[in-house]
């Protein structure tokens, strides 16, 4: 089953592992022109919407959950997440987070939140 939702794999360059760990470089498809910490508690949900207006990039740091994309043919589509994880979502394609656990992301956007005049379309 594939959806539009893309699991990132980042670049790691010898030099970047080392005794005290590792660098993950990714580079996105689009300029970040602004980006949000997420906070969401096990149990509940963020999401049922999509982005017309920008692309997001959201990258697990704490937690782990399953982001579910919506196709076009009404089928969802299950990612596992946990932390380091980053997936990219382009606009129009529906998304649900579900947290597993208590879950920590960074949610990076290709154009400021305030400056769309329709940030999210919520499904019915």
């Amino acid at each position: 089953m594939t959806g539009r939702i893309q699991v990132l794999q980042p670049d790691i360059n010898d030099k970047g592992i080392d005794h005290r760990g590792a660098i993950f470089s990714y580079v996105p498809h689009t300029p970040i022109v602004e980006f949000v910490y997420i906070d969401t508690k096990a149990g509940v949900t963020r999401g049922n919407h999509y982005h017309e207006e920008f692309e997001e990039y959201i990258m697990i740091v704490h937690g782990e959950g399953v982001y579910v994309e919506t196709l076009d043919d009404g089928t969802k589509r299950k990612i596992i997440v946990g932390p380091g994880v980053t997936i990219y979502i382009p606009t129009f394609t529906a998304h649900t987070f579900y947290p597993i656990t208590d879950c920590k992301a960074i949610s990076l956007l290709t154009k400021k939140w305030d400056d769309s005049t329709n940030p999210v379309t919520v499904l019915k």
